[in-house]
């Protein structure tokens, strides 16, 4: 029986997953409280057969949040931590743009909350995801200013 690569087991595994930080029309920030673990983060999720990242990123988020998502280009942080021991775990982030309605996955997502940039680095759980946010927030900043002639 082969092991699955996305679901290791033994020593030295290393997992890839694929997200985005969204944002809306009011540069709230999409923070999703997930089912497994009870952390808030954003939506993210492993690759399937035939997809790129950014389309694998993109599928994650309509599933979890039935978000159709405008990607925002020059974007694509990385965050590596260990979920468990022996566990190298890698997830790629891209920003996105998104005004439609969010209807979360109940498997998976416990709630959701768009909050502003300081109340968002407040709720989310972990340090990496945090720094991904200050990078996301930086971005922004830098991008609205340069396309506000």
């Amino acid at each position: 029986m082969s092991e699955r690569k996305h679901h290791p087991r033994h020593k030295g595994a290393r997992e890839k997953s694929y997200g985005a930080v969204i944002i809306n029309e009011n540069r709230d920030f999409l923070l999703i409280r997930h089912r497994y673990g009870d952390h808030w983060d954003f939506p993210k999720g492993h690759k399937e057969n035939g997809e790129n990242d950014r389309e694998a990123a993109l599928r994650e988020v309509y599933e979890e949040t039935g978000l159709e998502v405008r990607l925002i280009e020059g974007f694509r942080e990385k965050s590596r931590y260990s979920p468990q021991p022996g566990v190298e775990k890698t997830v790629t982030y891209y920003l996105g743009f998104s005004t439609g309605e969010v209807r979360i996955q109940p498997e998976e997502i416990l709630e959701y909350a768009y909050l502003p940039y300081e109340r968002a680095l407040e709720r989310i759980t972990f340090s990496e995801s945090r720094e991904i946010l200050k990078e996301a927030q930086g971005f922004i900043e830098t991008y609205l200013q340069a396309n506000d002639d």
